[in-house]
């Protein structure tokens, strides 16, 4: 992730007005092994303790945006915010 981008911030409301294309962002193995260790460590503290966590991804006009939620769980594809919000995996860059 370029630090120097603009970063927007959303809720999950907004989430569904977004496209997301099929792309993976990331295209290193270790690096995609890597967001899915980080993913599934954050549905296990959202989960568990109710925590938070940052997750920055890519839309289809190419802009980093984050939104900072509990993640109640990760599929194959997908990770599943409250209330069945989806975020398509290919296309998270970071997870904090």
């Amino acid at each position: 992730m370029n630090t120097t981008e603009k970063i927007y911030a959303t809720k999950k409301e907004f989430l569904y007005a977004l496209k997301f294309p099929n792309e993976d962002v990331i295209k290193d193995t270790s690096e995609k092994k890597l967001r899915l260790y980080y993913l599934k460590r954050a549905m296990r503290l959202g989960n568990i303790l109710k925590n938070k966590v940052r997750i920055y991804f890519r839309d289809s006009k190419n802009r980093i945006i984050f939104i900072h939620t509990t993640v109640w769980a990760v599929t194959k594809n997908d990770v599943v915010l409250k209330k069945g919000v989806t975020i398509p995996i290919k296309r998270i860059v970071h997870v904090d």
